[in-house]
């Protein structure tokens, strides 16, 4: 179960990236139910699904999350190289 506080992952257009939970609408939102604080922006907030989160309780779950957007960032720069 997603809380306040909770570190989460995700996908969006193809870029993985973290949140932290801030807010918890409940139930009734099926799309944006949660609202996370992103991660490595000017303080950004977005609505989260549920469905499309990965929480990440531990800094080993966060820097494999880490290792996972870096290799993305080189398979992406290779693809354009060729």
């Amino acid at each position: 179960m997603i809380k306040k506080g909770d570190m989460v992952g995700f996908k969006m257009k193809g870029d993985y990236h973290l949140a932290i939970v801030i807010d918890d609408l409940g139930q009734g939102y099926p799309y944006g139910r949660y609202t996370g604080l992103l991660i490595g922006s000017d303080g950004d907030y977005i609505p989260l699904n549920e469905t499309e989160l990965t929480l990440l309780n531990t800094k080993a779950q966060v820097d494999g999350w880490e290792r996972q957007k870096k290799l993305q960032k080189l398979l992406d720069k290779k693809k354009q190289t060729s």
